[in-house]
């Protein structure tokens, strides 16, 4: 029987040999067995685009920038954990390492093949194009004032064996900023497109505003180069802002949903590790600001309580609804930042309207935060009270709660004065993020060697 078995068994292998040398590949290979269906090769624009939109409020302005240097700012204490060595004035390469990562992988590659696909010839979508722009200049923009010199003419070269990209100096990177922004304003204008934009979750597809965007980021960082071109970057910013944003309606804002947390909200529910910080409630406080109920939750005694930097206060009042409710909004960038960006510009040139661009900035931050126009509180605060650059500052620093401008604005101008926080490893606030982990370890050669103590190019 075992004989038998085994004569079978050869003469059916023979005969299966025989078949697979006489049938053609093309007839049994499966072409599509590499092929993973969850993560299709050929993904539309229309599903990228809310992709983009949404890491870009996670990772720019929704937790993992933003959180660090708030606490910097003093708008945040960080109290345990990794938030306390942040307090402290610690933030390691590893740090950085997802926030970066997620820039290029997340976020640029993304918008590359956004606008590849938006200028295929027969497929030409430039409101497409001119929409990923406006969110790659932004991106470069936040990043680039966070790290400085940064891989971007080179960074996404990977498909021509480009595995070590330069670092572009920032210079260099806020020219394509602006190149970047002026493209998108001549695509975002091209009215002959095949594809129109969907499933842009920031304006709904209205191209209007994209291009009120195009032309605030392009005055947000006209200014930011005040301490490099003077009075040129003042002017150029207020050229700009007359194209720009002309409403609340008009802010860039990522939305959330409970189904997808807000990520301040997803931190304090999952950590919990920082608290509000006293400089900015101690100034909300002081005046009564109607802002304050809205920015920070009650402590425990019912009071509205900051931690002192790096004093590790967890009694504290906690971050409120404005920023740490499920659904709360990150802000990109907003109309009432564009107004301070007009109060500034006009103010150093001696132009009139610095004191009215002065008050309509906080007006437009107080409605937005509360709700309400609070014209009693305006008109006993704000309204009438000698614009200076101090004033401007600051004011900006508190509407500014839970962006990337103050910190920004702090290095460019030293306002608001603020104290070195308890226990700090180094004398002074840091001036930049250091460079990521992976950087250091697979593109050694090419990384900046700086630490972050040293001031970025637009600050020097």
């Amino acid at each position: 029987m075992k004989n038998i078995y085994k004569l079978i068994l050869k003469n059916l292998v023979l005969v299966l040999s025989l078949l697979l040398i006489t049938t053609s590949c093309s007839d049994w290979i499966d072409h599509d067995l590499n092929v993973d269906p969850d993560s299709p090769a050929n993904v539309p624009m229309d599903l990228l685009l809310p992709s983009v939109q949404q890491a870009m409020g996670y990772h720019l302005v929704g937790n993992n920038t933003v959180r660090t240097n708030n606490i910097w700012m003093q708008q945040f204490d960080g109290v345990d954990r990794q938030s306390y060595t942040e307090a402290r004035y610690q933030l390691t390469p590893a740090d950085v390492n997802n926030v970066w990562n997620s820039i290029y992988a997340e976020i640029f590659i993304n918008l590359h093949i956004i606008i590849e696909k938006g200028s295929v010839e027969g497929l030409k979508s430039p409101n497409f194009v001119g929409v990923a722009q406006v969110l790659e200049a932004t991106t470069l923009g936040i990043a680039t004032d966070l790290f400085g010199d940064m891989p971007y003419t080179e960074a996404l070269d990977g498909s021509n064996n480009v595995l070590k990209p330069k670092y572009d100096t920032q210079q260099v990177v806020y020219d394509n900023i602006f190149m970047l922004l002026d493209n998108a304003v001549t695509n975002l204008n091209n009215t002959s497109n095949v594809l129109n934009v969907k499933g842009d979750v920031i304006y709904n597809s209205n191209i209007s505003k994209w291009k009120k965007a195009a032309n605030s980021i392009k005055a947000r960082h006209l200014l930011q180069l005040s301490k490099k071109n003077g009075n040129a970057a003042y002017t150029a910013a207020l050229a700009a802002v007359a194209n720009g944003f002309t409403s609340n309606d008009d802010d860039f804002l990522v939305p959330w949903e409970v189904a997808n947390k807000n990520p301040i909200n997803q931190f304090m529910t999952q950590r919990g590790d920082i608290r509000m910080g006293a400089t900015l409630v101690n100034m909300l406080a002081s005046n009564s600001d109607p802002r304050l109920p809205f920015y920070a939750e009650k402590d425990g005694d019912g009071n509205y309580v900051g931690s002192i930097p790096g004093s590790q206060n967890a009694s504290a009042s906690k971050p409120g609804k404005y920023n740490a409710a499920e659904t709360s909004k990150s802000i990109l960038m907003s109309y009432s930042e564009l107004k301070f960006i007009e109060a500034e510009c006009r103010f150093v040139l001696g132009l009139a309207g610095a004191q009215e661009a002065y008050e309509a900035a906080v007006a437009a931050s107080v409605l937005k935060v509360t709700g309400a126009a609070n014209t009693a509180w305006l008109a006993s605060n704000i309204n009438g009270v000698p614009v200076t650059l101090k004033n401007i500052i600051e004011q900006k620093y508190i509407a500014g709660y839970s962006t990337n401008q103050p910190y920004a604005d702090y290095r460019r101008t030293g306002f608001p004065a603020l104290s070195v926080a308890i226990g700090a490893v180094i004398p002074a606030i840091p001036t930049r993020f250091p460079y990521a982990q992976d950087e250091l370890d697979y593109n050694t050669a090419n990384v900046p060697s700086v630490t972050i103590s040293e001031k970025v190019w637009w600050n020097q």
